[in-house]
């Protein structure tokens, strides 16, 4: 019976035609009443600028553009970090890191991920007539319990964790370049700095590796198909759907297939660019065949560009943190100035979220999780604080009213990872502490103390370039109410019920199909 029982976990069951990992997804009732699909697509290291219909002067987001015609743009959207796992860690729980205990990435040796007493969306969403899928990028654990699978995830189809983090057979573009996987009668080698080459990049189908390395170049079309596929059998079984996809776009290394992936000369960037575009845009053309009136898409990013990438990076537009600059380093990814956390957004469904609106309300990735949860006539979790609203008054056109405050954790550039040292009040915004990522250059800015803290005005100076007078009036008049506001929320998670991620490493976890050739190589597919 045990033997039966781990044959059915491991190798799936079909339920109306499609393999899923647990029995108990057949046996689930279906919903009662109109629940709307949910398609949520997160871009990976997409710069605010990158969008068309935000900024660029090339248009190389033709599907996204469009749906930000017949949608709802968002201009003052951001992620709830400035580095992958936090970031999703938060889409998929609402809460910031210092209380669902994600603060930092996780690794490819890691034994842990977001904790298990952490509800994710999915989740939420089961209980309530969902089938849930994710595709793509994970990057909250990989290892036993925390495989998406066990994390309310009927299906599952991708990569565990960012696509550099492991050796393929064509590693595509970066910066510097990593070399490929060693031949199966090649001889291992040291990890070199910021590449794997000794390990292959794996992509999963539910809990079993079905390549190993990933073919790069075909990633986004498997993607495609798979996503279709879900929402094609998803909407078949009369059930509403979750679908979140990780894209592997815009991250590095850069792999595009086809003749697109060079035409008249284009950067690897645009070219990407124009991939994970029309990749969004078969998706939306399968919403519109399937369930178009009965579907929520909702498209942003889980933090700004990674700028030592330098041209295989994107733009933050007009969010420059001149500021930042003048002092050294990048002021996007990893960095709490608004190119590291200020993200392309849009959201589309015709006949409820009106058309060709632009949203300047102050909205975070955190606001998914209690959104998604109050459209699908579910119940948030009652045993937590949250730190996402529900937005349905401005995804229904009804308000322009958001957050009055927003706090930007510490990722990676400067100060102790997760801390609320940034902190975002209606216009202003103030710094405790600064610091500059790695830029193209080299060049790292110093991580410097602000106490008194460093204040902007974001409605006149988008590019945190002059900060407010210390002795001005209007400097004296904000600075008590920052004071107040982050008091309170320090207070707030101190009272809450928070938790603690394990980040133990042990090789031993790292994805292998077969560890007798070199770089776990293996093909099933």
């Amino acid at each position: 019976m045990g033997w039966l029982f781990l044959k059915v976990l491991l190798v799936g069951v079909s339920c109306s035609g499609f393999l899923y990992p647990f029995v108990d997804f057949c046996l689930r009732g279906k919903t009662m009443g109109q629940k709307p699909n949910i398609v949520i697509i997160l871009a990976d290291d997409m710069g605010w600028g990158d969008l068309g219909a935000n900024w660029a002067e090339m248009k190389d987001t033709a599907n996204l553009d469009k749906m930000a015609s017949e949608g709802m743009r968002f201009v003052d959207f951001h992620a709830a970090a400035s580095t992958c796992s936090p970031s999703r860690a938060s889409l998929l729980t609402g809460r910031l890191g210092l209380r669902n205990g994600v603060t930092h990435n996780f690794a490819v040796t890691s034994a842990g991920g977001l904790p298990l007493n952490e509800t994710t969306l999915a989740e939420v969403l089961r209980p309530a007539g969902y089938v849930t899928g994710m595709i793509g990028k994970w990057h909250l654990g990989h290892h036993g319990s925390y495989h998406p699978n066990f994390r309310g995830f009927d299906y599952y189809f991708g990569i565990p964790y960012s696509h550099d983090m492991g050796c393929t057979d064509a590693p595509g573009y970066d910066h510097p370049p990593c070399p490929a996987c060693p031949p199966g009668n090649g001889s291992s080698r040291n990890l070199e700095r910021d590449c794997y080459p000794d390990i292959a990049l794996p992509l999963y189908e539910n809990l079993n590796i079905v390549e190993q390395p990933v073919n790069l170049s075909g990633l986004a079309r498997k993607y495609a198909e798979k996503a279709t596929q879900f929402i094609q059998q998803a909407s078949a079984s009369g059930r509403p759907f979750l679908l979140y996809m990780g894209l592997a776009h815009m991250h590095v290394p850069l792999a595009v297939a086809g003749p697109r992936a060079n035409p008249r000369g284009q950067s690897p960037y645009r070219a990407g660019l124009r991939e994970m575009d029309s990749l969004v845009g078969q998706i939306k053309d399968k919403v519109d065949h399937m369930a178009k009136e009965n579907t929520l898409l909702w498209f942003t990013g889980d933090n700004g560009p990674w700028a030592q990438k330098c041209e295989l990076a994107g733009s933050v537009g007009p969010f420059t943190g001149r500021w930042q600059i003048h002092q050294g380093g990048s002021p996007a990814k990893q960095t709490t100035w608004e190119g590291g956390h200020r993200v392309p957004a849009l959201a589309y469904w015709p006949g409820t979220v009106p058309a060709n609106v632009t949203s300047t309300a102050l909205l975070s990735v955190l606001d998914i999780f209690p959104t998604v949860v109050a459209l699908a006539q579910a119940t948030l979790p009652q045993d937590r604080r949250f730190d996402g609203l529900d937005a349905s008054e401005v995804l229904l056109g009804r308000s322009q009213t958001g957050h009055r405050v927003l706090f930007h954790p510490n990722s990676g550039a400067a100060g102790e990872y997760g801390a609320l040292q940034t902190v975002r009040l209606e216009r202003y915004k103030a710094f405790y502490i600064t610091g500059g990522a790695r830029a193209c250059d080299g060049s790292i800015g110093p991580e410097q103390q602000q106490d008194p803290p460093l204040i902007f005005d974001l409605q006149e100076d988008a590019a945190e370039g002059e900060p407010l007078q210390r002795a001005g009036a209007e400097y004296q008049a904000v600075l008590p109410k920052v004071r107040k506001v982050l008091a309170d929320v320090l207070q707030d998670i101190a009272n809450d019920n928070i938790s603690r991620a394990d980040y133990t490493q042990d090789p031993s976890v790292i994805p292998c199909c077969n560890p007798y050739q070199i770089a776990c190589r293996c093909q099933t597919t």
